[in-house]
């Protein structure tokens, strides 16, 4: 008799909780959150104010605990809804779409999401801001299938994809709760949806020899940062990179070509961000700073890559025989042309000498990087940008 009493009080309880949370989602919807009361909110609900203190510590306790519900059902709906579906694209639009859908469907919780919880401070510092892992889990597995089998662009950053699509939305369904639109929102979602698709759809799929490549190169890349170049073997490339050791003979004669290949698609794409845009910007000193931001960003990105520029690329003296050391000369023209340039406009000194402020901006970074490579000093790189350009425009500036 005891256990059916506790059973039945339990019952009684979830129910009470779950009024609460139904008339808070309401209250703090329409209301606000800061101008509801537990007082207006147990008269709602037709309780007394300590019962809601039973199941709540205070009215933010209340506000997170909405979202964790509500975070619980879209994970439920989640799992439910990707079973039988086959390929990354087809899961990724599914999660979209359902999660779209669900924040269409309860007007109350997005306007609570997007103008209480978002911008509240105590939200990311809650542990209940933790169960997002579970919710984001499926979109990232998503996104890291599609690199993997070729469907997405295999260097796509998995974290930055994820905030375009959240932030994306977030700011669709502002403009609309704002507007009071009553047009269809799918029309938004479905241009949304070919703008991402354009944005990670890899546009040209490599061929079987292209792919067998890419597969040798990124094996390399791992074992030469981690053994270094002298202990690694072709075999362990090959046994990484799942093909046999003929087949890296096939692409590369040697060990040493490996090597001097393995940065040249990483420089390319540092070449390829400071494009018509940066050169767009007038002032000299902002554009030296972000040079130097972003070749520390690039480093912070890769660091696999910063470990074979540093340590098995930079000290070698073959290498700068190599055309991989031409494109490295040519992200270096980059920064010597703006400090030039600086001189040219009066912003720098007219005795200053780019070839050696390129020296040092490129010694002082390359230092910096070997330290956070094998010290773990300083744990976050980008904190060497500030103080590093500063030090520069001192030296730069009349």
């Amino acid at each position: 008799m005891q256990t059916m009493k506790t059973n039945a009080t339990l019952k009684i309880e979830l129910s009470t909780k779950q009024q609460i949370l139904l008339a808070a989602e309401e209250m703090f919807s329409q209301e606000g959150f800061s101008p509801t009361t537990i007082s207006g909110l147990s008269s709602t609900v037709g309780i007394g104010e300590s019962t809601i203190y039973e199941h709540f510590k205070n009215k933010e306790d209340i506000l997170f605990s909405i979202f964790l519900e509500r975070t619980e059902q879209l994970v439920r709906m989640n799992e439910a809804h990707l079973r039988g579906l086959v390929g990354a694209r087809a899961k990724l639009r599914k999660l979209i779409w359902n999660y779209f859908e669900f924040l269409i469907d309860n007007p109350s919780y997005t306007n609570l999401l997007l103008f209480e919880l978002r911008g509240n401070r105590g939200f990311y510092d809650n542990e209940l801001y933790d169960k997002r892992i579970a919710f984001l889990s499926p979109f990232r597995a998503a996104i890291e299938e599609g690199k993997k089998n070729g469907e997405f662009e295999h260097n796509l950053h998995t974290a930055v994809v994820l905030d375009l699509i959240f932030g994306t939305m977030d700011l669709i369904l502002i403009t609309r709760l704002l507007k009071n639109g009553t047009e269809d929102p799918f029309s938004d979602l479905e241009a949304f949806l070919t703008f991402l698709e354009s944005a990670l759809i890899c546009k040209e799929a490599p061929s079987p020899s292209e792919d067998k490549k890419r597969k040798i190169i990124e094996a390399a890349l791992s074992v030469f940062s981690t053994l270094g170049y002298n202990k690694a073997r072709i075999q362990d490339i090959a046994k990484l990179a799942g093909v046999g050791d003929g087949t890296i003979y096939q692409y590369f004669k040697n060990k040493q070509e490996i090597l001097f290949t393995l940065p040249i698609q990483h420089t390319k794409d540092l070449i390829s961000i400071h494009g018509s845009h940066f050169r767009d910007i007038k002032d000299t000193e902002l554009r030296l700073l972000i040079l130097i931001n972003d070749y520390l960003n690039f480093f912070d990105l890769h660091k696999e890559y910063a470990a074979i520029v540093l340590l098995e690329l930079r000290y070698n003296k073959d290498f700068y025989k190599s055309a991989a050391y031409e494109l490295f000369r040519e992200f270096a023209r980059i920064f010597y042309d703006v400090i030039k340039d600086g001189i040219s406009r009066g912003h720098f000194r007219q005795d200053a000498n780019p070839f050696i402020a390129v020296k040092a901006i490129f010694g002082a970074i390359d230092h910096g990087v070997l330290s956070w490579i094998m010290f773990d000093k300083p744990k976050i790189l980008l904190r060497l940008s500030g103080p590093l350009g500063e030090m520069i425009l001192r030296a730069l500036r009349p």
